[in-house]
């Protein structure tokens, strides 16, 4: 049913904002379509997508060609592509690192940086060093770059509406009011979530969870490691929005701590730093550390592999009894498991879970590796764009 049916009793100009909602996240998401699709997929009649399409034209959202490579019957349909010239910034402050970039409004990383974070760096600290940069970079931009927003990815607790950070254990932050911060500083609305459930979010929008109503999602990153659940095609959030920290489950006895000082959590007993450790290896992104992990004959690592996906299988026999999931996505560091430990992983997985809980299960390692987070960070900055096309402010870079 369309937006245009399903909305009798509201005002033209309501149903007007709905329409273009409705169509815009359309092509958004898909970034390549066409007309013929968009009319399919929302319901609305061909003159209502042609007048839509061309008002979110006009405001530089979206380009509209002349012909599709899509494969229609009869005379091709016009192209339909997001724009890259509305854009959104991305930070991510991490441990010992803060990643910066620069997302389009067709999913494309115009730029992107990696700065380095030192132990004990304060909120006030980041927030000035992400806002310099974000000044500077915007001088660079086009003229014609509309800025939407910022998005901030956490990696902990986070108060979402206000925009505090409850507890970032990694970083040693604690009730920060991180978006006030760095909205102070560069005058541009600033929206902040959790690192794993944007992940999550992003691989079910854009990734390898698109289609897919029930979805499990693990990461691992460099500091931490969670995760999110996507039931009946929605994110499970909880009440205050801190559902998803799947790394926190206590899963072994021993007395080893994660981030938060829990002993035997998943995040304690499947560590990236320990796989780095064991290599001799230093400050490497995760493509470098397969490689690594690929070529290295030493069977001291090979003990901690198998140590680490002992737990990370009992951990997701866990999750699967508790959601029955179709599709188990492993992104970060966690997808050397599915690279070179799947075998191992599973069955450690069926000797945890209910038989029938895991029988039709897909694992699948992430998309994009850490360049999806950031496109899901970014999207934080679009989301009011989306809700309200024509109206919502746009800055000029």
């Amino acid at each position: 049913m369309s937006a245009e049916s399903k909305q009798t009793g509201r005002s033209n100009t309501d149903l007007r904002k709905l329409n273009l909602s409705y169509v815009l996240s359309q092509v958004h998401y898909a970034n390549s379509t066409t007309r013929s699709e968009i009319t399919k997929a929302t319901g609305l009649n061909r003159s209502t997508v042609l007048t839509l399409l061309d008002s979110l034209e006009k405001r530089g959202l979206v380009i509209q060609g002349s012909k599709s490579d899509h494969s229609d019957i009869g005379r091709p349909s016009m192209s339909v592509n997001a724009s890259q010239s509305v854009v959104s910034f991305a930070v991510l402050p991490r441990l010992n690192e803060l990643n910066l970039g620069v997302v389009g409004f067709d999913g494309s990383i115009i730029t992107q940086a990696r700065l380095p974070l030192k132990t004990g760096t304060t909120p006030e600290t980041a927030s000035s060093m992400a806002a310099e940069w974000i000044e500077n970079i915007r001088k660079t931009l086009p003229a014609e770059t509309l800025i939407s927003g910022v998005g901030v990815a956490a990696a902990g607790a986070i108060k979402t509406l206000s925009g505090e950070i409850r507890l970032a254990p990694s970083l040693g932050w604690s009730e920060t009011a991180f978006k006030e911060l760095l909205s102070e500083k560069i005058q541009l609305p600033v929206a902040i979530d959790n690192d794993a459930g944007l992940w999550c979010s992003a691989e079910q929008k854009f990734g390898v969870g698109r289609g897919h109503q029930h979805m499990l999602l693990l990461i691992g990153v460099n500091g931490g490691l969670g995760g999110g659940a996507v039931v009946n095609g929605q994110l499970v959030r909880g009440q205050d929005g801190y559902a998803g920290e799947f790394g926190h489950m206590r899963i072994s006895d021993k007395t080893q701590k994660d981030y938060s000082g829990i002993p035997g959590t998943l995040e304690a007993m499947v560590r990236r730093e320990d796989i780095i450790k064991t290599l001799g290896a230093g400050s490497i992104s995760d493509a470098q550390l397969f490689e690594l992990v690929e070529s290295s004959k030493s069977k001291k690592l090979e003990a901690v592999l198998n140590e680490q996906t002992k737990y990370l299988g009992r951990a997701i026999g866990v999750l699967l009894n508790a959601f029955n999931p179709e599709i188990l996505v492993l992104a970060g560091f966690l997808e050397l498991f599915v690279n070179f430990r799947k075998e191992q992983l599973i069955r450690e997985i069926s000797s945890q879970s209910l038989p029938f809980a895991a029988e039709n299960l897909i694992i699948v390692r992430g998309t994009r590796g850490n360049d999806l987070l950031m496109v899901g960070t970014a999207e934080l900055g679009f989301e009011g764009l989306i809700r309200n096309p024509l109206k919502y402010p746009l800055t000029q870079a």
